[in-house]
């Protein structure tokens, strides 16, 4: 099955942060582990690679290892792929 690209990106922090988590969940219920695995994000963007589906993402700062409260909350509704190599049948 091939999966779909959801671009995330962000405003850095204003403190000197060490990177960022992104979670990912239902609506307003993200939960550990990140998506990000063990090796935070040193930039301000992301991309999740997702089925059809609808999920919502948070991001966290982490510094010295002290994480943030979540961010805002964005949710992104992912639709199928549409069917491709359509053709016409023999028309009698």
């Amino acid at each position: 099955m091939a999966l779909h690209t959801v671009p995330i990106s962000w405003t850095a922090s204003t403190d000197s942060v060490n990177g960022y988590n992104v979670y990912r969940g239902a609506l307003g219920a993200e939960a550990p582990p990140p998506i990000n695995g063990t090796a935070l994000i040193t930039g301000t963007s992301y991309s999740d690679q997702v089925s059809p589906g609808v999920y919502s993402y948070v991001v966290t700062s982490v510094e010295n290892g002290a994480e943030s409260v979540h961010s805002n909350e964005v949710t992104a509704t992912v639709p199928p792929f549409p069917p491709t190599n359509v053709v016409l049948g023999t028309i009698v």
